[in-house]
């Protein structure tokens, strides 16, 4: 996986703009409509460079998107608590712990609480963040969330969950990795697994309270 940070700082300076990176997709059989995209950078190098060279459509579209946003507050992190799921049998879950942090006129809100298996070595982490509109947190991530990399030691790769762009990260030989899901382009979540299948992405993404989220 040495490709995709050298791509990533080329898509973020190419035409003096942040972008969204056409790609291909692909569908999953995983329950909530989980989809895999992107170019893929170790197999196909070319075809990520070329991506750069044609973006330009979606980056208006993107930029258009990113004009009409209008920042909010953002949630109390005891309303983003609820939204961190209690934990499921066979597992002891941490008290939830919340924050709210200000950086100039910006303000973010954010909640997390940690798992672990009973009797195992398993653990799992969950943070939920209002982004609040806020412009300039989002363009990195959308981009990201276009560019994918396979190689023998796992996978980093864009996905999307219903209508919601995501990246999910695997490490083969510790079992551990993240998931982060952009949720109805405001709440960032973000699951973390440690010695546990990939398939517990999912499993923990649909523990999520995400109704505890309002759009606006």
């Amino acid at each position: 996986m040495k490709l995709y940070p050298w791509l990533l700082a080329a898509a973020l300076t190419s035409s003096g703009c942040f972008s969204c990176i056409p790609g291909t997709s692909d569908s999953s059989d995983e329950p909530g409509d989980v989809t895999s995209e992107g170019v893929d950078v170790e197999k196909n190098p070319l075809g990520a460079l070329g991506a750069l060279a044609g973006m330009g459509a979606e980056v208006e579209k993107m930029q258009k998107e990113l004009e009409e946003m209008e920042p909010v507050d953002p949630l109390h992190f005891s309303e983003l608590i609820k939204a961190l799921p209690d934990a499921p049998s066979g597992w002891t879950a941490s008290e939830p712990k919340g924050s709210t942090s200000s950086m100039g006129g910006m303000q973010v809100s954010q909640a997390s609480r940690s798992y672990t298996q009973d009797g195992g070595e398993s653990t799992v982490n969950i943070e939920v963040s209002d982004w609040a509109f806020n412009r300039m947190i989002y363009l990195p991530f959308i981009m990201a969330a276009k560019f994918s990399e396979e190689s023998t030691e796992g996978y980093n790769k864009g996905i999307t969950v219903g209508d919601d762009p995501g990246r999910q990260e695997y490490r083969l030989d510790s079992k551990s990795g993240e998931r982060q899901v952009l949720y109805h382009k405001r709440y960032h979540v973000k699951i973390d697994i440690n010695n546990l299948p990939d398939d517990a992405f999912q499993q923990w993404w649909e523990r999520v309270n995400v109704s505890a989220l309002p759009e606006k």
